[in-house]
């Protein structure tokens, strides 16, 4: 019953920026839901490319047969139109896309230049806007689909050394919110229709952050409530549940996953 509640059949679903354990972790999860799972790299580089495909395959292992991986850089507008148009025409409609493309540039302020900023900007929030553009240009004429962006606590919990990582954050959570009012208004009784939400993650053991510290890394293991990091398999329910039917009513909203730790005083 569980299964059929999640049930993710029929459905095509890209994870973005999909490289690292983070995006493997979330694209396996969908896959394992039933979905066709296709991938794009962050950047189009070789070693990107490779590790899309690993991830492709380990989803085609999972049961998702037909997707594909796809070599582009998410903050070409046409290069990653190109991409959409081309997993429409041979995988089909794309019902989900996850921007997973997720990193954090850890560095004191005074030691930031402006590439610094503008480097993490583009990673973190110019992809998401490029790649949430491409899909709403399928999705909006259709009524119907699921974009889910991964954002980080950072956004609004002070930490030492992320102030330009913390603004790429806030710069997504922003873009979800408003976007998902701007999106996701319509009929009163069409229960599937286009949502925009966001998972919020706390300090994960396999994903970049301050964490990595192991003086600071240790300090948040005793801070955190639940007293671990956690771990991209902690996220895999979320997407799947923003990714599902059983979602229709939650539009515009942030699930958080990270121990509480937004909670501690």
């Amino acid at each position: 019953m569980a299964n059929k509640m999640f049930d993710l059949t029929g459905k095509h679903a890209v994870v973005t920026g999909a490289n690292g354990p983070l995006g493997r972790s979330l694209a396996v999860a969908l896959a394992e839901a039933g979905a066709t799972v296709s991938v794009t790299t962050l950047r189009k580089t070789q070693q990107e490319e490779v590790e899309a495909n690993s991830i492709l395959n380990e989803c085609w292992s999972a049961g998702s047969q037909k997707g594909k991986a796809v070599a582009v850089d998410l903050t070409d507008e046409a290069g990653v139109e190109a991409a959409f148009a081309g997993l429409e025409s041979s995988v089909g409609p794309i019902d989900i896309v996850v921007n997973a493309g997720h990193a954090a540039n850890i560095k004191p302020l005074l030691e930031s230049s402006l590439a610094d900023w503008n480097n993490e900007i583009s990673r973190n929030a110019t992809t998401v806007f490029v790649s949430t553009l491409a899909a709403g240009k399928r999705m909006v004429p259709r009524k119907k689909g699921r974009i889910i962006n991964i954002v980080s606590d950072i956004h609004d919990r002070g930490v030492p050394n992320c102030a330009i990582f913390g603004a790429s954050q806030g710069a997504v959570l922003g873009f979800t919110k408003n976007l998902a009012i701007e999106w996701g208004v319509g009929e009163p009784l069409v229960e599937d229709r286009l949502t925009v939400n966001a998972i919020q993650l706390g300090f994960m053991e396999d994903v970049p952050g301050p964490h990595q510290d192991p003086v600071l890394g240790e300090i948040m293991q005793k801070y955190i409530p639940l007293r671990r990091l956690g771990s991209s398999k902690d996220v895999q329910g979320a997407v799947v549940y923003l990714a599902s039917d059983r979602s229709n009513y939650i539009n515009a909203e942030t699930i958080t996953v990270d121990g509480s730790i937004v909670n501690h005083a």
